[in-house]
């Protein structure tokens, strides 16, 4: 059954993602196979994992991603088209003209034996073949360069599918620390609140001064400015995630993820350094193309007509064939300027390359510090509360300010605001990385299936 499933998805995000079908084929396989598939894989998830697989699945229904799988579609399309040209071309045809006199019906030769067939209403049908003969290979450059081209729109695809999964795990992660965020500050606040009461209290027992229970309300009025901010934050954020996976008002559910570990990624195998690559051939292709076709083109054709005048019948056909060479000097400059595209595409991939690496190496780094920084708020985190435990003892008892004890809270919450913020940086670092190495989406998810 997991088996099943499995095969399931892959189907699902090979259709959606990078189709090498025929589009009319295609749209009708998506139909029979996205309902029970994403019914499977939903039904399969881990209880823990489901809720990001989830709107991963979600987002794999978005309309540029089925736009992208079009474009793909198109491409192969374009290829199928190159190769037939291999095949030449059939045209049929059929017509009827009534002349102001009379004429002969199909063609008279000089010599034949009888009077010609002459008619003033005359009918023709017939049909015609044109065959190239690809000697010096313009056909398979043209078929090269739509080969490369439907490479490109499947790399598009997935680049687009992973942007897209990525800015739903960001928007999710990015929930999760607003959320944590918010919990804590909903803790401190209650916290303040109650000591705003108390103080309150104790000025009109005339045990404290009057500015201990001002700054109590102040603090109090400064939490519920952050609580706003906050809301607004979690309010753009899951427009993010709604954009991306058409889920509205989402919030988290579940408990923190475990992240996944950070995998290496060489700058020549990421998905850009391949989409450079797949250009820099498809410009190789067509400069290829542009130059074979300044060389003669050969091509044989045939055509069969049966021609009807005066209640009779005559046929006439030709066999032959044609060499033509251009002699325009736009075509020369032509070629010359897709050599100069050619070369282009292929600085533009050592550019892209140099890049790459200093987007990983970028990544890396931001990843390694946001899993560093998550290891000591969570040991910060642990101190400050046996802190705050004392201060707010040794504040009940008068022994310290409510300033100090309002300064140990705050350190409190802006360690578990760090924390929150580093694990959201640390899994957006890693959901790049994958966005850059071409990830399949299918491994993407399976990523936080099994975490």
């Amino acid at each position: 059954m997991k088996r099943l499933l499995h095969i399931k998805r892959r189907i699902l995000i090979i259709q959606l993602s990078s189709p090498n079908l025929n589009p009319h084929q295609g749209n009708h396989l998506k139909r029979l196979i996205l309902p029970v598939a994403i019914l499977g894989i939903l039904c399969s998830l881990p209880l823990q994992a489901g809720e990001l697989a989830e709107l991963l699945l979600d987002t794999l229904q978005h309309p540029q991603l089925r736009a992208a799988a079009d474009q793909t579609g198109a491409a192969q399309a374009q290829k199928d088209a190159a190769t037939g040209r291999y095949f030449g071309n059939a045209t049929l045809s059929t017509g009827w003209h009534r002349y102001e006199g009379q004429r002969v019906v199909g063609i008279y030769t000089p010599g034949q034996p009888g009077l010609p067939l002459t008619a003033n209403a005359i009918s023709q049908a017939g049909i015609n073949y044109s065959l190239p003969v690809d000697i010096f290979g313009v056909i398979a450059a043209n078929r090269e360069r739509a080969q490369q081209d439907v490479a490109s729109a499947e790399l598009v695809a997935r680049q687009q599918t992973l942007l897209k999964l990525h800015q739903t795990s960001s928007a999710y992660f990015s929930l999760q620390a607003l959320l944590s965020q918010k919990e804590a500050l909903a803790f401190y606040r209650q916290r303040v609140e109650a000591t705003h009461a108390r103080t309150r209290k104790e000025v009109e027992l005339g045990k404290t001064a009057g500015v201990e229970a001002s700054y109590a309300e102040s603090e109090a009025m400064r939490l519920a400015a952050d609580e706003t901010a906050l809301q607004s934050a979690v309010t753009q954020t899951q427009a993010d995630l709604q954009e991306a996976s058409g889920v509205e008002n989402f919030l988290p559910k579940t408990s923190a993820l475990a992240l996944p570990d950070w995998d290496e990624t060489t700058a020549e195998h990421t998905l850009p350094a391949q989409l450079a690559q797949s250009r820099e051939d498809a410009a190789r292709a067509q400069a290829n193309e542009t130059r074979r076709a300044l060389f003669p083109s050969v091509s044989l054709d045939a055509n069969y007509f049966r021609n009807h005048g005066n209640g009779d019948d005559r046929d006439t056909w030709a066999v032959g064939g044609v060499v033509s060479l251009p002699l325009g000097v736009s075509a020369y400059k032509q070629a010359q300027a897709q050599n100069l595209s050619a070369q282009a595409a292929a600085e533009q991939k050592q550019a892209i390359l140099r890049d790459t690496v200093r987007q990983l190496a970028s990544l890396k780094s931001a990843y390694q510090a946001a899993r560093a920084d998550m290891a000591a708020m969570e040991k910060e985190i642990v101190y400050r509360e046996q802190i705050v435990t004392v201060q707010r003892e040794m504040q009940r008892l008068g022994s310290q300010t409510l300033e100090n004890l309002f300064r140990h809270e705050r350190d409190l919450l802006d360690a578990r605001y760090r924390l929150a913020l580093s694990r959201a940086r640390a899994a957006a670092a890693w959901s790049s990385a994958q966005v850059l190495a071409g990830m399949a989406p299918e491994n993407y998810i399976a990523r936080w299936e099994q975490k």
